[in-house]
């Protein structure tokens, strides 16, 4: 029993330590890591700088940097409904999706084309504006219809 014990408080001792070793900081509680803090010192510091070398004045910096990020993420947690975390979620990973999905200018320019003939065929009064102004809203969109057509071609939709 004795042995048991000791082997419970040797490991509880062994991994308070490594998670106070692991901690970077803390906002109202909620931990911010030391691989979150070299995570965001790499995307700032183009990897240059690390969190164990980082100076005091800034890890504090860095730190109040990273807690609003904290703080929006626990709210959001507590106030918003399930289904607004989904439409949330939904909306970003469509965002990331339509970023990472790539349209040529080729393809912007032909869609250019068809929308600048169907509104002369339909004699449109409006006047459509130069193909480098439109370029990329044409690529977004592009993009989007992708990834939607993608979704849709494995879809199995059935009407009740």
């Amino acid at each position: 029993m004795k042995k048991i014990l000791a082997i419970l408080g040797l490991t509880l001792a062994l991994t308070t330590n490594y998670a106070l070793a692991a901690t970077a900081g803390t906002v109202n509680g909620m931990t911010i890591t030391v691989e979150e803090a070299n995570n965001a010192l790499n995307t700032l510091t183009k990897g240059k700088m690390t969190w164990e070398k980082l100076p005091e004045d800034g890890k504090k910096q860095l730190i109040e940097m990273m807690a609003p990020a904290k703080l929006v993420s626990a709210e959001s947690k507590k106030s918003l409904t399930d289904k607004e975390k989904e439409a949330a979620l939904a909306g970003f990973w469509m965002q990331k999706k339509i970023s990472t999905t790539p349209v040529t200018d080729k393809e912007a320019q032909e869609a250019y084309d068809k929308m600048k003939k169907v509104a002369e065929e339909a004699k449109s009064t409006q006047k459509i504006p130069a193909f480098d102004v439109v370029k990329n809203s044409i690529k977004m969109q592009l993009s989007q219809e992708k990834v939607v057509a993608e979704l849709m071609k494995n879809a199995k939709i059935i009407v009740k």
